[in-house]
């Protein structure tokens, strides 16, 4: 599926909606002051943020930890007949805490993103990494 601007919004929804982020309105913060950035043309659906006044929007990892990932949600395509394959979402803050790329991968990035999914309502695998602030 073609990575543009269009699919970076479907996604931002889906990720707002879906996968089950600790704190939903922290995150809707960072996604509704962030300008999507580069779009990955591997196949995935990838996209990089910048914030123009992150001062002004609470960060949703603890700062000072570099970059890193903070959150994963998988999800279970129904199409496919073989369970292992799946959509998987992670999240990356900065040094500063701020969402600074969101990866939109197909089977661990082996597969580029299908024209259509079917995935469960809910995922079967969420991450928080360490640095995450939840409340």
């Amino acid at each position: 599926m073609r990575n543009d601007l269009n699919r970076a919004a479907y996604w931002i929804a889906f990720i707002l909606e879906r996968c089950q982020f600790p704190n939903r309105d922290a995150l809707a913060a960072q996604f509704a002051n962030s300008e999507i950035g580069e779009l990955c043309e591997c196949g995935c659906n990838s996209f990089a943020l910048s914030m123009a006044a992150p001062d002004d929007v609470p960060g949703i990892s603890a700062r000072g930890h570099g970059y890193g990932l903070v959150f994963e949600a998988d999800f279970r395509d129904r199409n496919e007949s073989d369970e292992s394959r799946s959509l998987e979402v992670l999240l990356f803050t900065n040094d500063s805490g701020h969402l600074t790329y969101v990866e939109i991968d197909y089977c661990g990035n082996g597969l580029p993103i299908p024209e259509r999914m079917s995935l469960e309502s809910a995922p079967y695998h969420v991450f928080h990494g360490e640095t995450l602030i939840r409340a």
